[in-house]
């Protein structure tokens, strides 16, 4: 029963992306303030679809965005380990000046593409490395959107090499002590994620 009750939460979630990313060409002021909650609810389903059980899983995942969080906020008061940026009101609310949801969404991303990665390369460093590549993509992609949702918005407007430095960083290092725990879980349902998020902004990027 918990079973079915998943995938009918993955089906639903995969039906908001796909209403959401027509939404926001559509009518963008109207669905941009769900965005919080939709991201909310992805980090929801992917952790439903982990080891659970496992209270090593839930450590790792929380102190993943809990280490994020409290380098964005870093970043946000120093402007050195991402550049000079701030952000807006379209993640919700904020602590600090850093929206909660962006550490809990980073975290997913994070360990999901590390879940992934894991099962394409045997070495622990090769899958950390590799994941933080493909996280710091997603990252860029999303950045140039970013500033059209009021996420947030870089000083002078483009973010420099050192962002993307500073993520594959930060991807690599919050997650190299909790690489066994990580990489349990749901490898299918984590590239689902992935693909949704990419193909969501995408179309944003596109088409607004």
């Amino acid at each position: 029963m918990l079973k079915t009750y998943k995938s009918y939460l993955l089906y639903f979630l995969i039906l908001v992306y796909i209403s959401g990313s027509i939404g926001f060409v559509v009518n963008p002021t109207f669905f941009s303030p769900f965005t919080p909650y939709t991201l909310l609810l992805t980090c929801f389903v992917f952790l439903i679809h982990s080891t659970l059980a496992d209270k090593k899983f839930l450590v790792a995942f929380f102190s993943i965005a809990f280490l994020g969080f409290i380098i964005e906020v870093i970043g946000v008061k120093t402007g050195l380990v991402f550049g000079k940026y701030s952000y807006g009101e379209g993640l919700g609310f904020k602590l600090l000046e850093v929206p909660l949801i962006i550490s809990i969404n980073w975290a997913m991303l994070i360990c999901a593409g590390i879940r992934i990665v894991s099962g394409i390369f045997a070495n622990k460093i090769t899958s950390l490395v590799v994941a933080a590549l493909l996280v710091t993509l997603i990252d860029l992609l999303i950045e140039q959107v970013a500033p059209k949702l009021d996420f947030w918005k870089f000083e002078g407007g483009l973010p420099g090499l050192h962002n993307y430095l500073g993520w594959i960083g930060v991807a690599f290092f919050t997650s190299y002590f909790f690489y066994p725990t990580i990489i349990k879980g749901n490898r299918s349902v984590s590239l689902i994620l992935l693909i949704l998020q990419i193909i969501f902004f995408t179309s944003l990027y596109l088409f607004i």
